[in-house]
């Protein structure tokens, strides 16, 4: 009767200890930003990333600009043009060489909603009742070997992206978003690693997005400056190319 008792008291306090270890969202939450240093973010001003990015085999070099509260640019420099893809004030444009011209286009509603999610500077976790987010802890689960906290997020436009954070580093290493664009719903999975530290901040520096399993786009970040001067000017529309006069004969 005494063993009985004893392994029945010692699975008990097996099984508090363990509840006891697991931590709820607001602690996981906490963790997160005390390691990344998104409680410090709220001082960064501007932020310049140089990276290069692989998308169908070619490889491309890149520049971002966020600028608070609400600018994004993005360039890529192809083939002796430049594309350009700009977020401001609730409006967006973007250059597309590819296209035979270099005046700029306006983005389509389902575009401008992607680019606006990137001003935010520190991401939907942080503050997220202030920007009326709903966040949700789904619980523990196995990834490739790390126990990983999954933290599902519906936003304000009733995107759904599910993070899946380290349970022992409190970094994100990989989310998957489901959105819905030009009226269908849309998966992509995207994989974080290469965290490295600098100026108190930790980010991932190595990013991999697939889609159906397969990697659609690849980046690698090679420089991150913080509070670098990023003049006003990069995020307005520039005024399309003039166009040439046609040409007037000559009366014989």
């Amino acid at each position: 009767m005494m063993k009985r008792i004893t392994l029945f008291m010692l699975a008990a306090l097996f099984s508090a200890t363990t509840f006891a270890q697991d931590l709820s969202l607001d602690q996981i939450l906490k963790n997160y930003y005390e390691t990344t240093g998104l409680d410090k973010m709220k001082d960064v001003e501007t932020l310049t990333v140089h990276g290069k990015s692989v998308t169908m085999g070619q490889e491309f070099p890149f520049t971002m600009y966020k600028k608070r509260p609400d600018k994004f640019r993005l360039e890529v420099p192809i083939q002796g043009a430049t594309m350009i893809q700009v977020y401001s004030d609730n409006s967006g444009w973007m250059v597309m060489p590819w296209t035979g011209t270099t005046d700029p286009k306006d983005m389509t509603a389902d575009q401008l909603k992607g680019f606006k999610k990137e001003t935010d500077f520190e991401g939907p976790l942080y503050n997220w009742k202030e920007k009326g987010n709903k966040v949700e802890l789904m619980g523990k689960e196995d990834m490739e070997g790390s126990e990983v906290y999954v933290i599902k997020v519906t936003d304000t436009d009733n995107d759904i992206t599910t993070y899946y954070m380290d349970a022992e580093n409190f970094v994100v290493l990989k989310t998957k978003t489901k959105t819905t664009m030009r009226g269908q719903e849309v998966e992509s999975e995207t994989y974080f690693s290469n965290y490295q530290e600098q100026d108190g901040f930790v980010m991932a520096h190595s990013i991999e997005v697939k889609n159906n399993g397969q990697t659609g786009q690849s980046m690698e970040l090679t420089e991150i400056i913080y509070n670098e001067p990023v003049d006003d000017k990069l995020f307005v529309k520039p005024a399309p190319a003039p166009k040439a006069e046609p040409a007037v004969e000559e009366k014989k």
